[in-house]
């Protein structure tokens, strides 16, 4: 059978979609690249706001005009949490929820005009997946699924589940293999801070295993209350650790951290940014940050503003703050001004700009280690270890190198680089 497979969403759900189709190849079907040439496809819903659910359902229609005699199947966090949604829409044959594995038995045995109930149960213990095919540049490694955390505007705890996390050996045997086929491995779960096996084994026991593996190692994002001595006198050994800290702030005001259940304040989190630049003093911090949480007053947004400049980020992902229903937010507050929203999100995108400049500037002359990706126009893209995106002459090297580069200047959100032979 021909299937093409959408994944929407995060890294995680383009894991475990990579992971099914590798494992619907060794029962001898095909992938294929577009949905015109698909007997099935499968899309991998995201929920993670209103905006990826509404796109999801649009996936659905948007297939379907292009191949009208195609089955579909829906799974992922959309239809976790609301698989009605899916259930009349055309040619929908069968709707799962994080229960993908399940997809690979029902494939096996599709019958041709069924439609079937919902199987939208979330598993208690951590899902083993088939690795998936090993033929990127930069491999992404799940080690840990759902989330304890219930920040109160978050859906995730509920459609993933509780925190539950991959045996360190199946990690490790992926990780080695990654070795063969990819230069750069990434650590990635919902909540990868939460590392902790049934035995015992912390997030520090994982990087103790992995400090002298032969692949760049990248950890996706973490929170700041794992930041330890420990943890960064650990990552210090790794050989080929990347010093890329992706650390989630969402607020820079007490009081809207205290609203969205976050456990930390601003003057914890800003020791622990202290505490990674003692030990990595080069290294890039980045964040996420929520504008427009509804409780956020102005002063907040403010107070905001200033704690990001105090820890001077590298870079920053600012989102909108989107309701979702059925968190504990939605049910007390109703969500600010879309106006005054997009007013401060101007402005937060006016200090990322400014910040990132900041640190690219502080780079100027320095050599790095740059992983070649792909090309773009008459450059070889890529990125560092600290992971600035350098542009190299496509005439220097080849993609899906490990090169040492001196950045030169800065070309937009960029540097541009020379080879040093």
């Amino acid at each position: 059978m021909n299937i093409y497979i959408k994944k929407m969403g995060c890294k995680v759900n383009e894991y475990e979609a990579s992971s099914l189709m590798t494992s619907l190849k060794e029962y001898g079907h095909t992938e294929v690249a577009t949905p015109e040439d698909a007997d099935l496809a499968i899309v991998v819903t995201c929920a993670v706001t209103n905006e990826a659910e509404a796109k999801s359902r649009q996936m659905v229609g948007s297939i379907t005009s292009k191949n009208p005699h195609v089955k579909i199947i829906i799974c992922g966090c959309s239809s976790q949490n609301n698989p009605t949604q899916y259930e009349s829409k055309n040619n929908v044959v069968a709707v799962f929820g994080m229960n993908k594995l399940d997809i690979i038995s029902f494939v096996q045995n599709m019958q041709n005009e069924c439609q079937f109930e919902p199987k939208c149960y979330i598993s208690e213990t951590y899902e083993d997946y088939t690795s998936p095919q090993m033929d990127k540049t930069r491999h992404f490694v799940k080690i840990q699924d759902g989330c304890n955390n219930f920040c109160s505007y978050c859906l995730i705890p509920y459609v993933r589940g509780r925190s539950r996390s991959r045996a360190l050996n199946d990690i490790i045997e992926e990780i080695k293999q990654a070795q063969k086929a990819s230069k750069e491995v990434v650590l990635t779960g919902i909540n990868v801070s939460d590392y902790r096996t049934d035995c015992g084994e912390t997030f520090v026991d994982l990087i103790k295993a992995l400090q002298d593996i032969d692949i760049r190692l990248r950890i996706s994002s973490i929170e700041c209350n794992v930041i330890t001595r420990e943890l960064l006198t650990e990552l210090q050994k790794c050989k080929n650790f990347c010093p890329h800290f992706h650390l989630p702030l969402q607020s820079g005001a007490n009081q809207t951290l205290k609203d969205m259940n976050r456990h930390y304040n601003t003057e914890q989190f800003l020791e622990k940014v202290s505490l990674i630049r003692e030990y990595f003093p080069n290294c890039a911090v980045t964040t996420d940050v929520i504008v427009g949480f509804p409780t956020e007053t102005d002063a907040d947004f403010e107070e905001t503003l200033q704690t990001i400049k105090a820890a001077a980020f590298s870079d920053i992902h600012a989102f909108a703050y989107s309701e979702r229903s059925g968190t504990a937010i939605s049910k007390l507050k109703k969500p600010l001004d879309s106006k005054m929203i997009k007013e401060r999100k101007v402005k937060m995108l006016a200090l990322k700009k400014e910040l990132h400049h900041a640190f690219l500037m502080a780079h100027i002359g320095k050599t790095a280690s740059m992983l070649t990706e792909n090309v773009k126009g008459n450059y070889i893209v890529g990125y560092t270890k600290e992971y600035i995106k350098v542009l190299l002459p496509k005439d220097k090297a080849c993609c899906s190198q490990v090169v040492e580069v001196e950045l030169t200047e800065i070309s937009g959100d960029a540097m541009l680089g020379k080879l040093i032979e």
